[in-house]
């Protein structure tokens, strides 16, 4: 851990994960990859069952991920209606 460029936190807040994702998102350099080659203990298998678990809570998040902008839209035009309601009450 002392030797982690960044926090100590970071390693702490994924140990025990799948923390794939989360080491490509950063964007590490190709230092870190060969460091990271150096010490990387074994590949973790995941059986079908757990594959197809995964890639549909992806999926989910995706799908809740796009809808929000749904809301947003819902929302302003709801803003919309009720600045015209005011608008029409003040004249």
């Amino acid at each position: 851990l002392d030797d982690h460029p960044g926090v100590a936190e970071v390693l702490l807040d994924v140990g025990g994960q799948d923390a794939d994702e989360f080491f490509e998102d950063i964007g590490h350099s190709k230092d870190a990859r060969d460091e990271l080659k150096k010490l990387l203990v074994g590949t973790l298998y995941l059986d079908p069952a757990e594959l197809r678990r995964r890639e549909e809570a992806a999926k989910l998040a995706a799908e809740k991920a796009n809808s929000g902008g749904s809301n947003a839209i819902v929302m302003l035009v709801a803003l919309v209606a009720v600045g015209y309601g005011y608008y029409k009450m003040a004249m």
